[in-house]
């Protein structure tokens, strides 16, 4: 099978020949610039690098050099992109949140938020949102997309994002954002209809640019942390849900493309509501978070939703060895794959502390144990 039939027979609830693989498909299941590095060290190859998110310094991998079933597909930047440099040297997004990059770290993080200091409506009209429907996001995307959908027969993932409550949480700051959905939940409604609707003009313009040309649509939000979810269901249910199901739907109603979205953490408690409003897959399957066992998970939603990763990044895939890597594949796959409804991958992005020797187990043993 070609890798976008494996794929899509997967997220349809069928057995392909073998499990799919995803390496580098999307955002959060590819690598870090370093690890990357590392890799193609190992590997014995050269290859130009192009980063795909800047702040998390994930990188385009060389897919032709990795024998997997996905490859990543993009909408361009806005107008003006990148140019907002401050004193200090932090970047300025399009949203007005100031990012830096301490010395010592391998990532970025808000520096200044744009509404750290005032939580209220006049705030939000008076803030310069970004356009929607600037053209510069899908100038050359259509001819872009079309020519990838002749030259790769494998599936085609259309990295979105559309994270309208992460992006709120960035623009208030994550403690005042925490308190904010008990104590001011009409201005963090009102900051996350303010993101969606941007995002929803930005999907209009990319979607009708890719038409049927793409086969996932890689969207996000996290719900969950390490020991269990971040918000009550029922705060989930009021604040967040309604407004979820509405970009959903918005995405469904200008392509047949199924729907990715990656949470991490222990997000169980949240799958039910997330078939309920047309998710079709579930990724990362944080395997190290509370309450989310692959067998019980399977049990439970098999029927309803693709799992899409469960390949542990925080003690195997680092600190493990590659027979203990092969064991991992081996135990995800015997839990998540028959019937279909699986696509193997790691656990978000791999880190720059993955051992190379350790990503070509994963990656050999997916295609071993795979083979329905």
């Amino acid at each position: 099978m070609t890798g976008r039939e494996r794929v899509l027979k997967a997220v349809n609830h069928q057995e392909p020949d073998m499990v799919p693989i995803d390496f580098g498909g999307s955002f959060v299941t590819s690598i870090h610039l370093d690890g990357y590095e590392k890799l193609k060290k190992y590997m014995g190859f050269e290859a130009p690098v192009t980063i795909v998110r800047d702040r998390a310094l994930v990188v385009k991998i060389d897919h032709e050099r990795f024998d997997v079933d996905t490859w990543m597909a993009m909408p361009r930047n806005p107008d003006g992109w990148g140019v907002v440099i401050h004193e200090d040297g932090a970047e300025e997004d399009e949203w007005g949140n100031v990012w830096h990059k301490p010395e010592d770290a391998d990532t970025y993080f808000v520096k200044r938020a744009p509404f750290a200091d005032e939580a209220t409506i006049e705030a939000l009209d008076k803030h310069r949102w970004p356009d929607g429907n600037d053209p510069a996001r899908v100038e050359g995307l259509a001819e872009e997309i079309t020519a990838l959908r002749r030259q790769t027969d494998r599936a085609i993932i259309l990295n979105v994002g559309y994270q309208f409550v992460t992006l709120s949480r960035f623009m208030r700051g994550f403690e005042n954002w925490m308190m904010d959905l008990a104590l001011n939940p009409d201005f963090i409604a009102g900051l996350m209809d303010r993101i969606l609707e941007v995002q929803l003009e930005m999907a209009s313009q990319v979607l009708t640019a890719c038409g049927d040309n793409v086969d996932i649509i890689y969207i996000a939000e996290d719900l969950g942390m390490q020991s269990g979810p971040l918000f009550s269901p029922d705060m989930y249910r009021r604040l967040i849900k309604p407004r979820q199901r509405r970009l959903v739907e918005h995405l469904k109603k200008l392509s047949q493309a199924k729907i990715l979205y990656h949470s991490c953490g222990a997000v169980k408690t949240f799958i039910p509501d997330l078939i309920e409003i047309g998710i079709d897959i579930l990724n990362p399957v944080q395997v190290s978070a509370a309450d989310m066992d692959t067998a019980e998970l399977k049990k439970l939603f098999g029927d309803d939703i693709t799992f899409w990763g469960s390949i542990d990044t925080q003690q195997v895939l680092p600190f493990g060895t590659p027979q203990e890597v092969r064991d991992e594949v081996k135990r995800r796959i015997d839990d998540l794959a028959p019937g279909g409804g699986f696509v193997l991958a790691a656990v978000h992005n791999i880190r720059p502390d993955v051992p190379p020797e350790n990503i070509i187990a994963m990656l050999e043993a997916a295609r071993e144990y795979g083979v329905y």
